[in-house]
């Protein structure tokens, strides 16, 4: 009888033991990602705040190939790095961040970025930035020369959207930033008629990377190697052609 006990109770203790374990043995296996709110990129759609995108096309895609579970949080572009800096999201795919804030991952793609000017305006050199009003995301970075031009006019908006419609009211001459991401925000919002030939500044890369704070670092590695698989089979460049990159 006391055989019968202890054996039952060896069981449901190996039970609580097993229930107990798993929750931690999947929170192993998640990432929370963040990025920009920004069409193409990433935006939520209707009511039901379904996300679609670029960015969403490709972590859904990682999470196919690795089985790690992920969620993805947007946001504007100043509070990414402060999320990143402080660990409360793990992991990106933006711009290379600061290397004091993040571990940087595989490279995904390039894009360009530079200077939309207001229909009108000819853009054919750096000097002709000069006497322009030109907006840009808060927190955004163009390129070195550029950020830390003093002499330029700039003011800062919270998305492109609402520099595309300063840029159509003639309050700003230019828009500065991912020239793909601001024509597409153009075409789709019926201002694509104000706009000029892009300058083109820098090629730029968008890498995975994610927070030193992290506890999930040990999980980099099954993703880069699922991103370069998907460069390889094609899958980034289909992503990047049906989001205007």
């Amino acid at each position: 009888m006391r055989c019968k006990n202890t054996c039952r109770w060896r069981s449901l203790l190996s039970g609580l033991l097993l229930c107990l374990t798993l929750p931690v043995s999947a929170a192993e296996r998640e990432l929370t990602f963040i990025t920009i709110e920004v069409s193409p990129w990433a935006t939520k759609h209707g009511d039901s705040g379904e996300m679609k995108g670029a960015f969403i096309e490709l972590v859904r895609e990682i999470e196919r190939r690795t089985g790690i579970a992920t969620s993805v949080s947007l946001t504007p572009f100043a509070r990414v790095d402060r999320e990143l800096e402080s660990g409360g999201h793990d992991c990106t795919i933006l711009i290379p961040r600061s290397e004091d804030a993040v571990v940087i991952g595989a490279l995904v793609a390039y894009h360009d970025i530079g200077v939309i000017p207001r229909r009108g305006i000819t853009l054919s050199t750096y000097e002709h930035l000069e006497p322009l009003t030109i907006s840009l995301l808060r927190g955004s970075s163009i390129t070195q020369r550029f950020d830390g031009d003093d002499s330029l006019t700039k003011v800062f908006d919270t998305d492109y959207l609402i520099s595309l419609r300063k840029l159509s009211r003639s309050r700003v001459d230019a828009v500065a930033g991912a020239i793909s991401t601001i024509r597409y925000l153009a075409d789709h919002n019926q201002l694509s008629q104000y706009l000029g030939e892009p300058l083109v500044l820098d090629d730029v890369p968008l890498k995975f990377q994610c927070s030193k704070k992290s506890d999930k670092l040990d999980l980099m590695a099954e993703v880069n190697q699922a991103i370069e698989a998907m460069k390889a089979d094609g899958v980034v460049e289909r992503i990047k052609s049906e989001y205007y990159f």
